[in-house]
């Protein structure tokens, strides 16, 4: 496909996404807060600082876990090791590992895999009784174990799909362990342009039960993931000169069940932008820039708004080797202090 095409692509996908925002806008509630949250930040210092509109990024280090599909498009093997600095006595943490693979005897073609874990939790929370008494420090934690798989039917199509388990405890022996699936696709429409789709969480949910703490007095809740539809574009910037990537993701709520009061909760789905770029300084240094969660139906607009940005910094030690370390600082919402992500990226043929 030429140049002209690609971009004239480009500009209607855009355009697309543009009017599902538009239509959102006007029926949908400000983006509310759902189960499983800490899976839904972000993976990596390079996703973070380019406001994680990563779901079609074929030509950057790739991440699999935002689509399944990406994976058949990651040539080198890519290891990512990422510490978050967070307020609150929070935390985030990745283990990622992507790559593409030949199938035996296959000259053309071949199937990607994406290995991660995220970990997420609070710790250093304050526990009294009814009668403010002190009766310790607890923590929580939330973990998600990824296998992403993906097959390209040809050079330019790839289909995935990703398998979740999550793992959280909320308190002392309350756990709960959940399986989830997610689908995705990737078409590059030319060599700069890329096209993607993933939709996430296909039956993720936790089931909190409370009798093994209050024995006949204890019940069971269920938090119900939201379902994620993801869309996106990718574009290589003239002369190499960087990367612009542009995302839509709807927030599908999940079905409420009646409370004690046999009131059932309004369901409200969400729609949000995602903008990032990269750009090639020389060849060692990318500068990223980005924003994420731009709510339009959101009654306080900046309320949601993520901006970010980032820096990349690479060095081959060998024509097989290349070890690189990004660093990534977002504003969040409600905290002064902004979220800092520092990632080890390990590259090898």
């Amino acid at each position: 496909m030429k140049t002209s095409e690609s971009k004239i692509l480009l500009k209607r996908f855009i355009a697309v996404i543009l009017f599902v925002i538009c239509i959102s806008a006007t029926s949908q509630a400000q983006l509310g807060s759902y189960a499983g949250s800490f899976s839904r930040m972000g993976f990596g210092a390079r996703g973070l600082s380019m406001g994680n509109a990563m779901v079609s990024d074929i030509f950057g280090n790739i991440n699999g876990i935002y689509n399944p599909a990406l994976s058949a498009f990651q040539i080198d093997g890519n290891v990512n090791l990422g510490y978050t600095f967070l307020s609150l006595d929070r935390k985030l943490n990745f283990l990622g590992f992507t790559k593409k693979f030949k199938l035996p005897k296959q000259q053309q073609g071949g199937a990607g895999i994406t290995l991660a874990w995220v970990n997420a939790g609070v710790s250093d929370i304050d526990g009294r009784d009814n009668d403010t008494r002190q009766i310790g420090l607890f923590s929580t934690f939330e973990n998600e174990f990824y296998l992403g798989t993906a097959f390209l039917l040809n050079e330019n199509l790839a289909l995935g799909v990703g398998f979740k388990l999550y793992y959280a405890k909320l308190f002392e022996e309350v756990t709960s362990t959940s399986f989830a699936i997610d689908l995705g696709a990737i078409y590059k429409a030319s060599k700069n342009l890329s096209l993607g789709i993933a939709i996430k969480d296909f039956g993720a949910k936790y089931e909190w039960k409370t009798s093994e703490i209050y024995g006949s007095l204890g019940n069971t809740t269920v938090d119900k993931f939201p379902r994620i539809l993801d869309l996106g574009a990718s574009y290589v910037l003239p002369k190499n000169f960087g990367i612009v990537s542009i995302a839509v993701q709807q927030y599908f709520s999940p079905d409420y069940e009646a409370d004690s009061t046999g009131v059932v909760p309004e369901k409200s789905n969400n729609t949000v932008l995602r903008l990032g770029t990269e750009i090639n300084i020389v060849p060692q240094v990318k500068f990223r820039v980005g924003l994420d969660r731009i709510d339009f139906s959101a009654d306080d607009f900046a309320g949601n708004l993520r901006p970010s940005f980032g820096i990349g910094l690479d060095k081959s030690f060998s024509k097989t080797i290349n070890l690189g370390i990004d660093y990534s600082f977002q504003l969040e919402p409600f905290s002064h202090d902004a979220i800092q992500n520092i990632t080890v990226a390990f590259k090898f043929k």
